[in-house]
């Protein structure tokens, strides 16, 4: 008996299976704990679980219920039928079992030779869907055994690297793709990864499945690319129950935190947190895209019809899951606004909330158009006790010792008795040249000129040294800048500039150096030379030599390395050890 609901009402569909009654509880049992309680309009139904020892019962919604004598074929025919279709339009697919151990999770996906699971009915569906047409067929098979990914189509055990792309979807890198060209031959290569399945006995199931086991279907057409993953689940174990000892009590507590990262990442989709914790686990990685992500999903919780408390906790995860929204479209990078914000007006706003009337004032003066023009004021008044430098940048004391961060809306002040006015008023507003507020004597001291002279041949957009000596014994500096070089570029033009704004410049300059010799030593270097870098791997060595394989020069930015799996911030340490390893 089955009742079910539209293959479209719901984003992740959720469907329940009891399997039979195996012989040694057919004697014992009153009947099964799950039942199907009434269909409703939308084509929901509502399923009741009851304890046969206690009057508990619970009652949950679904989409579709499969008691003891419906068939796995059914399964396939009103539920997975449904979704093969669309992977020939790039739309990804997942089925996946869910269910405590001995439920029947690997029965459904398996079958038998004579009564076939939904394995291999969904590879001859979608063998036949390529009859007669250019599309090709590919398939790969791997497992999640204690956190690490195994391609199970290997004849020798190796790991596989799970990996973001530019884009954020998942890469498994090493695994392997088999082409398909008849059922005959899907079964040949299936049996033989099956075989390399990590199977054990245990206190409840004589053949458990110790792995999660991922069955990747791959259809290719001239135009898209569209991939139907079928999952079976390891069970959760009660190990009280199981008496599982050593490397099997591993394996269980591997298993049970997977499946619990699973819990929680369903609870933070159906929350709508803003941080979802799909890196948990593999288990939660490899499901990314099924939940919450850009793939059709169905979810077949299956159900042992003698444990109760079992099949309270499997159905109500499996209800909760129901609420997750998937988004069929490809995943798209989220357009930068046209409009522009005005930001002095929200600073501003943010000010006056918190109650800073003086960094309001200070604001006021700061971002005036008189002093977006110039990086000082035109204006002197021998009255002034200080000069305010803003920005976010370096200053440092007078004796030329210590160096201290300024931060957003704060100020460097600088005593007015160390300002040297050149010419009058006028003068100054006629050649746009102002002293600059020098933190010592310009022509005693003989120190910070001979460092600015060590210093000035570093950063291209320097004046000439000549040109530096005359303008260093007067301490004066043009506002006008030559090239648009930006904020910078003021820096390397200014004779008088102290050395501290010299050295910042240098160092800009020597960042981009350092960023660029980087990458241009991944483009070209053997897989040994790759090794010695910190944060590259032999695997990560290998994936670069084959990324340069496709194009010679694979790694132009920093953005680029995202591709070998590095985040931002692995990025930022890596060149840290670096730049700090020179020096040692």
């Amino acid at each position: 008996m089955a009742a079910t609901a539209s293959p479209a009402s719901q984003p992740v569909r959720v469907v329940l299976r009891v399997r039979p009654f195996l012989p040694s509880e057919a004697i014992s049992a009153a009947g099964p704990c799950v039942g199907l309680l009434g269909s409703h309009p939308g084509g929901e139904v509502t399923v009741q679980l009851k304890d046969q020892y206690t009057s508990r019962n619970e009652c949950y919604r679904l989409d579709a219920f499969f008691g003891q004598e419906s068939r796995v074929s059914e399964i396939f025919d009103q539920e997975v039928c449904t979704v093969i279709p669309a992977i020939f339009d790039g739309i990804n697919a997942t089925v996946f079992a869910y269910g405590a151990t001995g439920s029947g999770k690997t029965y459904t996906m398996q079958g038998t030779e004579d009564l076939p699971g939904l394995i291999p009915l969904a590879v001859s569906t979608v063998l036949a869907l390529c009859t007669g047409t250019w599309c090709s067929v590919e398939i790969s098979y791997y497992e999640v055994y204690m956190e690490k990914c195994y391609d199970l189509l290997e004849p020798k055990a190796r790991e596989i690297m799970a990996l973001d792309d530019k884009d954020g979807n998942l890469q498994l890198k090493g695994l392997a793709w088999v082409p398909v060209r008849s059922l005959e031959e899907f079964h040949e290569i299936y049996s033989i990864g099956v075989q390399r399945r990590k199977v054990a006995h245990t206190g409840l199931n004589d053949v458990s499945s110790r792995s999660h086991a991922v069955l990747s279907i791959r259809v290719s057409t001239d135009v898209v690319k569209g991939k139907l993953n079928l999952i079976d689940l390891a069970g959760n174990e009660d190990n009280r129950r199981t008496c599982n000892e050593g490397i099997r009590l591993q394996e269980s507590a591997k298993i049970n935190q997977s499946l619990f990262a699973l819990s929680n990442v369903i609870s933070a989709l159906n929350k709508k947190e803003p941080r979802i914790p799909y890196r948990e686990s593999k288990l939660t990685r490899i499901l990314q895209d099924s939940l919450g992500g850009n793939s059709r999903a169905v979810m077949i919780a299956c159900l042992n019809p003698v444990e109760y408390q079992e099949a309270v906790h499997t159905v109500s995860l499996a209800a909760r899951s129901r609420h997750v929204v998937n988004h069929m479209s490809s995943a798209s990078k989220q357009e930068t606004p046209k409009d522009k914000v005005n930001m002095e007006v929200k600073l501003r706003a943010w000010l006056e909330s918190k109650g800073k009337t003086k960094s309001i004032q200070r604001m006021g003066g700061l971002l005036s158009p008189n002093a977006s023009k110039t990086p000082l004021s035109m204006s002197h008044r021998k009255q002034s006790a200080s000069v305010r430098v803003s920005g976010r940048g370096k200053a440092m004391d007078q004796d030329g010792g210590k160096i201290k961060k300024v931060l957003f809306d704060s100020a460097c002040r600088i005593p007015a008795e160390n300002l040297h006015r050149v010419g009058t008023q006028d003068e100054v507003n006629t050649t746009k040249k102002v002293v600059l507020p020098s933190l010592t004597p310009c022509k005693e001291d003989k120190t910070v000129s001979s460092l600015r002279k060590a210093l000035s041949p570093i950063s291209s957009n320097m004046a000439p040294q000549n040109q530096q000596s005359a303008d260093d014994s007067n301490c004066v500096f043009s506002l006008e800048p030559k090239t648009p070089m930006g904020s910078c570029n003021i820096v390397g033009k200014v004779a008088g500039v102290t050395p501290l704004d010299k050295f910042n410049a240098m160092g800009s300059s020597l960042k981009e150096s350092l960023i660029q010799q980087y990458l241009d030593f991944l483009n070209v270097a053997n897989k040994e030379e790759l090794q010695k870098l910190k944060g590259i791997g032999e695997r990560r060595a290998e994936y670069i030599l084959e990324l340069r394989e496709d194009s010679p020069k694979p790694f132009k930015s920093l953005s680029d390395l995202g591709n070998i799996g590095l985040s931002s911030k692995q990025i930022q340490d890596i060149l840290c050890k670096t730049a700090t390893g020179i020096f040692k």
